[in-house]
């Protein structure tokens, strides 16, 4: 295993590893520890595939093992000298041989010379990667896969060139990874929280809290989650991106033509399926987005609120040999006839409790009295030319202009048959107006209305009426792509 480590640290240095390399690597990093390997049965195991032949080639395990080693190690084997070398050398030739047996790594040779180069296969880098991650103390970074998606989207979009595909594909595997990421969060959230119950003193749950959930999950990746790399914040501009390759039927030939000369598909039917369902799994992801963030805000606070408790449940109630002295003296004093019988006092013991009284001692108690129903205040008058009658009058006229059917009216007047909405343009002659289009804003949240309100960063003036940058859309629309 730690010869895969230091093979590993290699590959990531040099472009092409020469088997001399490799074996000065393995005996500068392994030098102590192989002389602690006990590798005899694998000494055995390459004498008897060797046979006799292989025997006399190489002569006798060991010593043939460090005669390899001294001529293929270079000069850095061939300077150290002694059978203390000889026999790290040997070492470090068999744990290749092992490597090379096991499918680990693979040899060849150069062009111009007879030395051999050492080739990794694509798994045996995978797993080298995951090896090294495992083992690694360093907390993983948070990627910015929102900010990714929409940049890459925005890009595509504005430039409409060969990369519409890649921007795609871009786009989906780092909304998948996004999903994963909130997945791991919820898992890991519920995990720490957990962990309260095994932890024994207040100290305990501080460093658990501020210097392992802290600074490995709020600072990493829920922090980011809710400022830099907010989904609010991007998801608008997102979906209408990609709303609008789904309408744009030119666009998506454009992509399919794009993905069939990378040799993703063979057939323009098969890419366009493939277009379609990148962009409805990316939509629908995003749509169901703020429900898995609501899950995380809530396992977030639960463990915030169950840190807590326990912190104060430590430090209320101290569990070590003096505070267990304390609780037991202090019960003796409060009865003193039973400290005979608790801790076999004689009778020259006394115990008694001992107070004294400072500036704080001296208070004067509270009267605490007992709440009671006051008289109701009246409401004032309005005066003779505007009474009760007139107010009632005002609010039942209200109450018939401004109803939810008024509003929906409105916007279905103002969409006339269009698909989107958009704020510049609405046009605000009246009080009227602007009251009718804040009731639709502000039921946008309903399910059974015929639109949705989508918020775009900034305001603007409409009418001298200030207005958010919003769009409203059919809700229609999507299914009718899909």
């Amino acid at each position: 295993m730690e010869a895969l480590l230091v093979l590993h640290k290699l590959f990531r240095q040099e472009m092409s590893i020469s088997r001399s390399d490799l074996i000065s690597m393995l005996m500068i990093n392994l030098d102590e520890r192989i002389l602690t390997l006990d590798l005899e049965a694998d000494r055995q195991e390459f004498a008897a595939a060797a046979g006799p032949a292989g025997s006399a080639a190489a002569g006798p395990t060991v010593a043939g093992s460090a005669a390899a080693g001294s001529a293929a190690a270079g000069p850095a084997t061939a300077a150290a000298a002694g059978p203390e070398n000889a026999s790290v050398s040997a070492t470090a030739h068999l744990l290749i041989r092992r490597l090379i047996d096991t499918k680990w790594i693979e040899t060849e040779y150069r062009m111009d010379s007879f030395e051999e180069d050492i080739t990794l296969p694509d798994y045996t880098v995978k797993l080298l990667d995951l090896f090294v991650s495992l083992t690694s103390d360093e907390a993983r970074e948070y990627n910015s896969y929102v900010y990714a998606t929409y940049s890459a989207l925005k890009t595509a979009d504005a430039e409409r060139n060969d990369y519409l595909y890649n921007a795609l594909v871009t786009a989906y595997n780092n909304t998948t990874r996004l999903i994963d990421e909130l997945k791991t969060l919820h898992n890991n959230i519920r995990r720490h929280h957990q962990a309260l119950n095994d932890f024994a003193t207040a100290n305990d749950v501080l460093k658990g809290h501020f210097d392992i959930y802290k600074t490995l999950i709020m600072d990493r990746i829920y922090h980011p989650l809710k400022t830099l790399d907010s989904v609010p914040r991007f998801k608008a501009p997102i979906l209408r991106i990609l709303a609008d390759w789904l309408s744009d039927l030119p666009l998506r030939q454009m992509m399919s033509d794009q993905a069939i000369q990378r040799g993703k598909f063979s057939a323009p039917e098969e890419a366009m399926e493939d277009i379609l369902r990148k962009i409805s799994n990316i939509m629908d992801l995003y749509e169901g987005m703020d429900a898995m963030l609501e899950q995380i805000d809530r396992k977030n606070t639960a463990y915030t609120r169950s840190s807590i408790e326990k912190m104060r449940y430590l430090l209320n109630t101290d569990r070590s040999i003096k505070g267990k002295l304390v609780d037991l003296l202090t019960d003796i004093a409060r009865n003193p006839v039973h400290a005979a019988k608790i801790l076999g006092f004689d009778s020259c013991i006394n115990l008694y409790r001992q107070g004294f009284v400072d500036e704080k001692s001296l208070y004067t108690r509270t009267d605490r009295s007992a709440l009671r129903e006051g008289v109701p205040l009246k409401i004032a008058e309005f005066g003779e030319t505007f009474g009760d009658s007139q107010v009632q009058g005002f609010i039942h006229r209200a109450r018939l202009i401004y109803t939810s059917q008024n509003a929906l009216k409105y916007i279905e007047e103002l969409m006339a048959g269009r698909v989107v909405l958009s704020s510049p343009e609405i046009k605000l002659s009246n009080d009227h107006d602007f009251i009718l289009l804040m009731l639709a804003t502000l039921r946008s949240g309903d399910r059974n209305l015929f639109y949705r309100v989508e918020f775009l960063e900034g305001t603007l003036e409409s009418g001298g009426y200030r207005i958010p940058n919003m769009r409203f859309v059919r809700k229609e629309v999507k299914a009718h792509v899909g």
